[in-house]
């Protein structure tokens, strides 16, 4: 279609046009150049200013990617137009534009090119984004307007990679963005934005709402097909339970058209009802959702430890977490708040239960294992193997991972050992499936973890990278943690450098929950009775949340 039919088909509407009698807010530039994210970056900046500003009143913000072209009044954005209109109807609240530029780096050469950040800066998963925005150019512009500190009261939104990237810095930093506007979105496979919907469906959902625009003469091109990409991102937030509206059309391609003249409504749409807070996963079909307890969510649990690291449970329930601060045990009490149990313990790499009601702590720097008996008393039970974790098995015998000499070993009741697994990653934690008849081992270096059957002489057989552990996209955090822990259903809990991962029987990650939003988590345990309390440690401080404990996972 050309230019003159597409902008009859997508006609602008009055809002897009300055109104009589409606005040007209300012633009403000500034140049950024001294970004620690981006470093050796340039950007220019704009801020919009609204008629009604009070600067007693921190306003609500919009960020926008690709900041120029979505204020120029030559383009049919018209951005600024449409604030001072929806703001003077009180259809959104008063709010501070922010636009912003992909950064560039001047050439060092005379006559070279410079080079252009973009892809870079809006394609790439994680945080590094979300952190130049909540760690630069908010302080910057709160500095000059007060601007409120919520992600309710926030919106952010782009086009195209710059849609990816609205969508990626709320997801990563819902905290600090709630509303998100994507336009033409490119959740393609160019730097990992493809794996976002399969993440979705398999995340706690965070509370965001989001509104998504596309059509179908979107690109098709090498790096993917944008249109069924996004809708793809619109199935797994409704299966999600996001609060998600879509604008599809039949015409619509990757430009500005349809976009544009959808605008003023979507706007109304994210901040409809506001200030209330929006609410995450209303009806959501996951398999966390059989999992989770609505209205549960995690606390912290108490005491007088200052560090926590390695995190156990017992076979009634009763769970244990060594404090590296203080070298000692806490038992979790039935109150919930941590409770010394035993002291004395150099630097402890996992703690496992064993026959007798034994604790085993993990000593690798030391090449040690101690056993620590109800009373509060250790002995050595392993000396001259840099264990990383143990798992025993009914009989008493222990297997015992040994990333050092990459291997895993049996040691028996007599205190027989041998190798039954090598030769493979870091073999760091290890458990037995719920019936006894398998064997799991994580792997330090590796982003699956192994199952082993367990042969009639304790021997290992039929290894396999069973437990795939979703690294998403270009995500540059290290893999897994080591800890894991099973349910007496059969389904695995893996602590990892991206939250707690839920398998499933199948192997299948079926859920992915995260005990503090940035934080890597080092352990985990089913305590209780029933398992019906998981625990996770982040390295300082120990979180527990009621779980219903279903048969399976699966739906």
């Amino acid at each position: 279609m050309t230019p003159e039919q597409l902008d009859a088909e997508f006609p602008l509407g009055p809002d897009s046009f300055p109104q009589p009698g409606v005040p007209a807010g300012r633009l403000e530039k500034f140049t950024w150049s001294t970004s620690r994210v981006f470093p050796g970056t340039v950007r220019d900046c704009w801020i919009y200013v609204p008629a009604q500003y009070d600067a007693a009143k921190p306003a609500c913000v919009l960020v926008v990617q690709d900041g120029e072209a979505h204020w120029q009044p030559e383009r049919r954005w018209r951005i600024p137009t449409i604030l001072d209109n929806l703001i003077h109807q009180q259809a959104i609240p008063v709010t501070i534009g922010i636009f912003i530029n992909p950064g560039v780096i001047p050439a060092s050469v005379a006559g070279a090119a410079a080079h252009i950040n973009r892809s870079f800066e809006y394609d790439s998963l994680g945080d590094r984004y979300a952190r130049f925005l909540t760690e630069e150019i908010l302080p910057e512009v709160g500095r000059r307007y007060p601007l409120a500190p919520d992600g309710n009261s926030r919106a952010i939104m782009g086009g195209s990679s710059g849609a990816k990237c609205a969508f990626n810095v709320a997801w990563e930093r819902p905290d600090a963005f709630a509303r998100v506007l994507s336009i033409v979105g490119s959740y393609t496979p160019m730097r990992g934005a493809d794996t976002l919907a399969p993440l979705i469906r398999i995340t706690e959902p965070k509370p965001l709402r989001v509104f998504l625009e596309s059509g179908a003469r979107d690109f098709k091109i090498f790096c993917g097909d944008w249109w069924s990409a996004n809708q793809a991102m619109l199935a797994a937030l409704e299966y999600a339970g996001y609060e998600v509206k879509h604008a599809w059309a039949k015409h619509a391609g990757h430009d500005d058209y349809h976009g544009s003249m959808i605008f003023p409504d979507a706007l109304r749409w994210l901040w409809r009802d506001y200030p209330k807070p929006i609410q995450a996963g209303v009806n959501s079909q996951q398999a966390l959702a059989r999992l989770t307890v609505p209205g549960q969510h995690w606390e912290l649990v108490a005491g007088e430890y200052m560090s926590a690291t390695a995190l156990t449970a017992g076979p009634a329930g009763d769970v244990f977490v060594f404090s590296a601060y203080e070298k000692s045990v806490y038992r979790v009490a039935d109150d919930g708040a941590a409770v010394k149990y035993a002291e004395g313990f150099d630097t402890v790499q996992s703690l496992s239960c064993g026959a007798g009601g034994k604790l085993y702590a993990c000593q690798p720097a030391a090449r040690n294992v101690l056993a620590c008996d109800q009373s509060g008393r250790t002995e050595t039970w392993l000396a001259d193997i840099a264990a990383h974790s143990v798992a025993f098995a009914a009989n008493g015998s222990a297997y015992v991972t040994d990333p050092v000499n990459r291997c895993v070993w049996l040691v028996t009741t007599t205190g027989e050992r041998r190798v039954v697994a090598k030769d493979f990653g870091q073999p760091a934690g290890v458990a037995l499936w719920s019936d006894g008849s398998q064997l799991i081992v994580t792997d330090e270096l590796g982003w699956v973890a192994h199952l082993f059957s367990i042969l009639p002489d304790g021997g290992l057989a039929h290894g396999a990278p069973y437990f795939p552990l979703h690294r998403p996209g270009d995500e540059t955090t290290g893999p897994t943690a080591g800890g894991l822990a099973v349910s007496r259903h059969g389904w695995v809990i893996f602590a990892t450098e991206l939250g707690l991962k839920v398998s499933d029987r199948n192997g299948l990650i079926a859920g992915i929950l995260y005990p503090k939003r940035g934080k890597r988590v080092d352990g985990v345990a089913l305590g209780g009775p029933g398992q019906d309390w998981l625990y996770a440690t982040d390295d300082r401080c120990v979180y527990r949340r009621k779980i219903n404990n279903p048969e399976s996972l699966w739906c």
